[in-house]
């Protein structure tokens, strides 16, 4: 799996503008971006593109019907883009980690409110919606993606 990155920031915008991509790069080497960044993971050989975009992450302001947390629930509000080929959002490979390495996983339920809905979606089609977590222990500061124990993708928060 590949994995490329592309900012929303003006300085990450202009050097995209010219041309420059960000190289590919081991899956033992995660990519780590600050929130708002688009990072795409290449599979099938190329054939399939998945844009993700995490926006931000915080406590929620939503409530799950029938869920109910043994913490406190947290949500990061999410983009999903086929950018080439058919793609079915993986949601449970989504998690949240605090900065002492605490990890939660995603919560799994639908329908939720302002969940992302997890419909394949074909080549140009993106999704927007909220992923939750049930927070047990330290604050969260991160997102991550992690496929087969490895993560491949983190948005992590300033601090």
């Amino acid at each position: 799996m590949k994995i490329r990155m592309f900012g929303t920031s003006v300085a990450v915008a202009g050097i995209a503008a010219i041309g420059l991509t960000t190289a590919p790069i081991a899956m033992a080497e995660p990519t780590v971006t600050p929130f708002d960044t688009t990072l795409e993971l290449v599979d099938a050989g190329g054939a399939v593109v998945t844009g993700w975009t995490v926006e931000e992450l915080e406590p929620a302001d939503d409530t799950i019907p029938g869920y109910h947390p043994a913490g406190t629930l947290w949500e990061a509000d999410v983009t999903v883009e086929a950018v080439k080929g058919s793609v079915t959002p993986i949601i449970p490979n989504f998690n949240v980690r605090a900065a002492n390495g605490e990890t939660y996983r995603v919560v799994v339920v639908l329908p939720a409110p302002e969940g992302l809905n997890p419909s394949t979606l074909q080549q140009g089609q993106s999704a927007e919606g909220e992923l939750y977590f049930d927070v047990t222990g330290a604050e969260p500061d991160s997102v991550v993606y992690n496929a087969g124990g490895h993560d491949l993708l983190i948005w992590k928060g300033e601090g």
